[in-house]
């Protein structure tokens, strides 16, 4: 069994390591509310194995935030996943994200790139879909 993370719109409310500001201006929340792949979301390991993962440890401790959970998905994986979710999995539109929203922190090239490739090896059906989603507004 792959190892719970943070994800989806909940990553993107935190600042990772490395990275001056988060993509998404919302409060991070309870963590009772949290997206945790594997829990209450769905796990992309069998698309990134433990890649693109980072520890979040440093900004919990310094908002307060008590949580076993310290592994997050990086900003684009968090974006892969939340549109794996809804698009490929569920079908549906994307729920209160907007690319504009974040495309000042998240690389989209990178989030392109992997809709691209695994579109091409069969594993992604709405390839389609999740593209034109990312390419709303031209931000490469």
């Amino acid at each position: 069994m792959a190892t719970p993370y943070i994800t989806s719109v909940t990553a993107l409310c935190l600042i990772h390591p490395g990275r001056r500001f988060k993509p998404f201006w919302h409060p991070v929340g309870s963590p009772d509310k949290w997206h945790i792949a594997g829990q209450n979301y769905p796990d992309t390991s069998s698309f990134f194995g433990g890649q693109e993962l980072v520890d979040v440890s440093e900004i919990l401790a310094k908002w307060d935030v008590e949580t076993p959970l310290c592994i997050s998905a990086s900003y684009e994986r968090a974006v892969f996943d939340f549109l794996h979710n809804h698009i490929e999995l569920n079908n549906q539109v994307v729920p209160n994200v907007q690319p504009s929203d974040i495309n000042d922190v998240v690389d989209f090239g990178r989030v392109l790139g992997w809709v691209s490739d695994w579109e091409k090896s069969g594993r992604l059906r709405r390839g389609p879909a999740m593209r034109a989603w990312l390419e709303t507004e031209d931000f490469r």
